[in-house]
């Protein structure tokens, strides 16, 4: 893809950088990808011990582009406003940063980057990223952690062929690519490890077993390419785990998938996300059938009753699967972990009440008789900073079958 970006005017005054975290506090449409029509998307990568730099991307389509006069090229008009406070201090900084892009026969990502002045610490971040021409502005609320030189925010992944960075972690199997790391250029060789096996979904709300987390016990050594110490390599099936940490805790992973990932396009990544609404039988019967396509348009159809009504069933149910990966990604896709399997049953709670090492999602009005309640637990885990585990209940087993009978008998809930 070929990115054009036309610098109009930068202030940097002084700043941060960021992490992929949302702040504390209680939302409503936290994790509903619908109710926005910008999604950007942001890389905090930290370069030096005085200053870090943002990456950022988004859909051109999700632009406006218009014509400043007749005859004129199409144009659009972005801005960006980012706000730095140091967490338990007073130190508060601004930078700011406007683009024009000239609007392409072929639409792609419109991608940049900002430079930041930042000192070592923590810092809450807030990008305003604003479509000027559409007047619209969406906030992103970030954590920049700059604790420690290991961290994953100190590793940039890169396209090995472009030098892109790569959004999400997620780099596409047989991808060539690139760990950056200025911070740890002059330390020891890094260590790069590679993890194969199975990912299993989690277990159902009302179980007494947890999900499996992966450990690096089972890994093995990857030897990267390049003369000079270059993290450069192949990435195959698995994860991947970049560190100079010698105890193994802290560090950056990569992920594989298919090239299309979040978004919800092959015939394996609407498949298995299904597991959830049916039996092991009939799963079975899908992913071995010589036409699973077929098979999956004759399950959905059974449910809507009709033609039209499977159609809006495949929309909502798919939706969800692609904001589950958009934002309860960890080490593998978002809908396997235990965000997103309630996601894909329940959709958006009511409210969410975030909190630093948990989250709630309430479905109902406080104090209603059929209000139901999850919560969640983060879970300190060098693969990842975003797995939050369930509190399991047997409470939950008339809920979860009800919501599962739903689905398969064409109703939705929450919708």
């Amino acid at each position: 893809m070929k990115y054009l970006l036309y610098f109009l005017a930068l202030a940097l005054l002084a700043a941060c950088d960021s992490g992929m975290n949302m702040q504390s506090g209680s939302y409503k449409y936290l994790y509903d990808f619908e109710s926005r029509e910008l999604h950007p998307e942001y890389i905090i990568y930290h370069h030096r011990d005085d200053s870090s730099t943002i990456f950022f991307r988004i859909k051109s389509s999700e632009l406006l582009y218009a014509r400043g006069g007749s005859g004129s090229p199409f144009i659009s008009k972005i801005s960006l406003k980012i706000t730095t406070t140091e967490i338990g201090g007073d130190r508060v900084d601004t930078s700011s940063l406007q683009i024009v892009d000239t609007a392409h026969e072929r639409q792609g990502w419109l991608l940049g980057s900002m430079k930041l002045k930042m000192p070592q610490g923590i810092w809450n971040v807030i990008v305003e990223f604003t479509d000027l021409t559409k007047n619209q502005t969406q906030p992103g609320y970030l954590i920049a952690d700059k604790t420690t030189a290991y961290s994953g925010q100190n590793y940039l992944l890169k396209k090995f062929e472009t030098g892109e960075p790569i959004f999400g972690g997620f780099a596409t199997t047989g991808q060539m690519v690139e760990v950056e790391s200025d911070r740890n250029k002059n330390k020891s060789l890094p260590k790069i490890l590679h993890l194969i096996g199975e990912v299993k979904l989690p277990p159902p709300p009302f179980s007494t077993s947890q999900p499996e987390l992966p450990d690096l016990v089972n890994s093995t050594m990857v030897t990267p390419q390049g003369s000079k110490g270059e993290m450069i390599f192949e990435v195959e099936n698995g994860n991947y785990f970049v560190t100079h940490d010698v105890f193994l805790k802290s560090g950056i992973t990569i992920k594989t998938s298919n090239s299309y990932y979040p978004e919800v396009r092959s015939v394996e990544s609407l498949e298995w996300p299904m597991r959830y609404i049916t039996t092991k039988s009939e799963h079975d019967d899908i992913v071995k059938n010589s036409y699973p396509k077929l098979m999956i348009d004759k399950f959905w159809l059974e449910c809507g009753g009709d033609k039209e009504h499977a159609r809006e069933l495949i929309k909502t149910y798919y939706r969800r699967v692609q904001e589950a990966n958009y934002y309860f990604s960890t080490y593998t896709e978002g809908w396997r972990t235990d965000r997103g399997m309630i996601h894909l049953i329940f959709g958006n709670p009511t409210k969410i009440n975030r909190y630093n090492d948990s989250e709630n999602w309430q479905y109902g009005e406080d104090g209603s008789a059929g209000m139901l309640t999850f919560n969640f637990h983060k879970v300190e885990h060098p693969l990842s900073g975003n797995i939050y585990v369930l509190e399991r209940d047997p409470g939950f087993k008339t809920y979860w079958e009800r919501g599962v009978q739903n689905w398969r008998n064409g109703r939705v809930y929450n919708e």
